[in-house]
């Protein structure tokens, strides 16, 4: 075998490798076994999704290879550069050190741990709009309204996505807490 032959065909076998696993996985995401609601995605719809992007992107890829006349001049070869480093036997030099903080270490588990304790009670957008600003208050921001803008802005993307598009259930809280999620759930169009 030749060695530009030899080459071409180590070129293509990440994208083999993965467009195969992405059309097995596909093949796996359509034997979910689920109740179907009319007018609505199924769990099967994002995961699909995601691997036909992959199948395509792969085959994209493996086309451009086999048939570009200079492939190497274009643009891609992430796999293959990701299946090179690990082949690669030079040493790499270690990055430069970061400077360390500790205490911010110490802070964003706190933050963590508090959310995970906080959510079932405080509901999902109130307890994530608090995580986020608390995140970036640690990260060192110091600008009160793009802190404000970020937490509530994601918190509202986040709960939008997981509920309006994902179909995910929500901590919704309790109490008061509760009645303010499925207010903002009737603003936003979310049954």
């Amino acid at each position: 075998m030749s060695a530009p032959h030899s080459a071409r065909l180590r070129r293509l076998a990440p994208y083999a490798l993965a467009g195969g696993a992405g059309m097995f996985l596909f093949y796996v995401a359509t034997q979910f076994d689920f109740h179907r609601r009319g007018g609505t995605l199924g769990p099967d719809f994002w995961p699909k999704l995601i691997l036909a992007l992959l199948v395509i992107v792969c085959a994209c890829e493996f086309a451009r290879i086999l048939f570009a006349k200079n492939p190497d001049a274009d643009i891609g070869n992430v796999l293959e550069a990701i299946a090179e480093d690990a082949d690669s036997s030079e040493p790499v030099a270690p990055p430069a050190p970061a400077a360390r903080h500790p205490w911010r270490l110490l802070a964003g588990m706190a933050a963590t741990l508090a959310y995970v304790a906080l959510v079932a009670t405080t509901g999902f957008f109130l307890t994530t709009a608090a995580y986020l600003a608390a995140f970036l208050v640690i990260g060192g921001y110091r600008n009160r309204r793009v802190i404000a803008a970020l937490s509530i802005g994601g918190a509202l993307l986040l709960m939008f996505i997981f509920m309006k598009l994902v179909y995910v259930s929500l901590p919704l809280g309790s109490g008061p807490f509760a009645e303010f999620t499925f207010l903002l759930m009737k603003i936003m169009g979310i049954r």
